[in-house]
């Protein structure tokens, strides 16, 4: 039986399995990976340290005689990593992460630049300041020293797919939440480019990332011990991963991941744009014939984390972030990183709004784990008014292991949720598409039967439900106050 190796590289934990056809994970390794700061308001990965991680966990993995089993790599990996290079193709700069905020510095000039051209109609992108474009652009102002010294572009994608081939190629999945890829033309956008000096042969050449297959560098073959033959699957971005080992590719069934980030997409065979000037929903496309239409969120597990770690620690396995209370609700807009729509998305920052001296550290907790789930509201919403309907909703990510928060989601949305009983999705989603594209299953729908069984279902609380919508109705009403007081806060800067 094949076994794949499979790379999940995270914005905060890097994982490498080992996966066999049936689906199952037969050996397993994490670890967090550093993030560097060294700049104001940067925040990379340092690819070399990604290197040696990725090799480290690999070789422990493959430890033991399995690795002549081993006939396939593949990786998923985050979207709005940008590192530059010089002409050699070595690191400039490290790999931006979703945290990394330089580009809001900028964004008011960025959008001048670009205020005669419609992003979001070209590329299926809102105004946001973590896409790639947006970046480049902060450099292109803020850091022109380092721009001069950069020949090509790269992403997370790019970057592995690079190191275990030596193609320069990304995926379309990755090259959708750019910015810079033009939806309807199916490339770079040579014309957006252009303004900040730069063009579409400086970038990875897009590839299928759920077919396309190449050979695995000879050095790293014999590093790893691993047999000949060993192919690379280009692979997904981590959302799209999980949906494929979610068997989530099917029409009407919504998929969930709760991460550091969030998403909640429906695929389809068109993309779909938001009808409403807050372009709330984003088509990406994961191959040539899929599109996860739908919304997502910059700040999920984050705002718990750096509650945790900067304020003071709670349990949030307490069945107490349930409780509903009779008081006025504190609520949390958890927002520390922007979000992705048009309106409040760009300027957005965290706020708790209703404090009192009575609250504790578990309701402050609960108010953020309720502050994502109603934010997730807020896309759900945006997929029905745009007549994209969800039967089912599928969940993985983390955030399922924190006990309350699927409950919480399903009270939100008062929908039920379905969670696999098994851990680590993404990778499987990953195997299962190296599977598909040797040919050794005809599609992915045979494999979602065989490996999505037992799942785990979550059903909404029909005595809290009716609570939340109303609080979630006033949670929105805020949302759109604060808009425009978020984009007039942050230009109080000196």
């Amino acid at each position: 039986m094949a076994i794949a190796l499979t790379i999940d590289l995270g914005t905060t934990n890097l994982k490498v399995g080992l996966v066999n056809e049936d689906g199952e994970i037969l050996n397993l390794r994490s670890v967090a990976v550093p993030v560097v700061t060294s700049t104001a308001g940067g925040a990379e990965h340092n690819p070399e340290e990604l290197k040696k991680l990725i090799l480290s966990l690999s070789k422990e993995l493959l430890a033991g005689g399995i690795a002549d089993e081993v006939k396939y790599i593949v990786s998923s990996t985050y979207q709005f990593g940008l590192m530059l290079l010089d002409e050699q193709k070595k690191p400039v700069t490290g790999l931006t992460l979703l945290t990394d905020i330089r580009s809001q510095r900028t964004f008011n000039a960025f959008l001048d630049t670009y205020s005669d051209v419609d992003l979001y109609a070209l590329t299926g992108c809102p105004l946001m300041s973590p896409y790639l474009l947006a970046r480049l652009f902060y450099f292109s102002t803020k850091e022109k020293e380092v721009l001069q010294k950069a020949k090509y572009f790269t992403d997370s994608k790019a970057f592995l797919f690079e190191w275990l081939t030596g193609e320069f190629a990304t995926d379309l999945s990755t090259a959708a939440a750019t910015q810079i890829y033009n939806i309807h033309q199916e490339t770079w956008d040579n014309f957006l480019l252009s303004r900040i000096g730069l063009s579409a042969t400086q970038f990875p050449e897009i590839k299928d990332g759920t077919n396309y297959l190449s050979s695995l560098k000879e050095n790293l073959r014999q590093e790893l011990g691993l047999k000949q033959g060993v192919k690379v699957l280009l692979g997904v971005y981590d959302g799209a991963a999980l949906a494929v080992g979610l068997g989530a590719l099917k029409p009407g069934v919504g998929i969930i991941n709760v991460g550091t980030s969030a998403m909640l997409r429906v695929p389809g065979t068109i993309p779909a744009f938001d009808k409403s000037d807050n372009k709330r929903i984003q088509p990406y496309a994961l191959n040539e014939h899929t599109f996860l239409n739908g919304g997502a969120l910059n700040n999920a597990a984050l705002p718990i984390n750096w509650l945790r770690n900067s304020l003071f620690d709670v349990d949030i396995q307490d069945t107490n972030m349930l409780h509903i209370g009779t008081d006025a609700p504190l609520l949390c807009f958890p927002y520390l990183t922007s979000e992705r729509d048009s309106k409040t998305g760009p300027y957005a920052s965290g706020v708790f709004f209703g404090l009192r001296q009575y609250h504790s550290k578990t309701d402050m907790a609960r108010s953020v784990l309720e502050g994502v789930a109603y934010s997730m509201r807020y896309l759900y919403d945006a997929l029905k008014e745009n007549n994209l309907q969800i039967s089912e909703l599928r969940m993985g990510g983390g955030g399922t292991q924190i006990k309350p928060w699927p409950q919480i989601f399903a009270n939100v949305l008062g929908l039920p949720i379905n969670i696999p009983s098994g851990e680590q999705v993404a990778l499987v989603g990953s195997a299962m598409l190296a599977f598909v594209a040797d040919g050794r299953y005809q599609d992915i729908t045979i494999l979602d039967e065989q490996m999505n069984k037992s799942n785990i279902s979550i059903y909404p609380d029909e005595k809290v439900v009716p609570i939340h919508d109303q609080r979630y109705q006033f949670f929105k009403k805020v949302r759109e106050t604060l808009a425009p007081l978020y984009k007039e806060h942050a230009t109080l800067t000196l």
